[in-house]
């Protein structure tokens, strides 16, 4: 993954949520060398989607992971869907790069203000 210069943005408040973001985070998964990645791991009975790289918006280096399953005492916690389940997961990303922007709100302590989505492929349910 090749270093990207921060972007000095202003923190976004007009289109944090804009499909744009996806977009780009997409281009920037399926690149030939890649500035996003997710990945499903598994550990210990948790399967975890990780994503780190770099913030499609302000490429700030952003990383972050969600836990989509966790094997307990009373069972498998999550992903409890009927039916066949389905092969790609869709999880939010919010930037949460360290680097400065303008007019980010004083109770925010990192990112540039936007959220995008990655979808990731289940290999453990196929």
């Amino acid at each position: 993954m090749t270093t990207r210069p921060h972007q000095a943005l202003a923190y976004e408040l007009d289109e944090p949520l804009a499909y744009r973001w996806t977009d780009t985070a997409f281009d920037m998964c399926t690149a030939d060398d890649p500035g996003l990645t997710a990945a499903v791991e598994r550990s210990a009975g948790i399967t975890r989607v990780v994503v780190s790289g770099f913030c499609p918006r302000c490429l700030g280096e952003i990383s972050g992971e969600e836990i989509l399953t966790a094997a307990g005492e009373k069972g498998v916690l999550g992903d409890g869907t009927a039916g066949t389940p389905d092969l790609f997961t869709r999880v939010l990303v919010t930037c949460n790069c360290e680097l400065g922007h303008e007019n980010r709100p004083a109770d925010v302590k990192t990112g540039c203000g936007i959220t995008f989505a990655v979808e990731v492929f289940r290999d453990d349910l196929a």
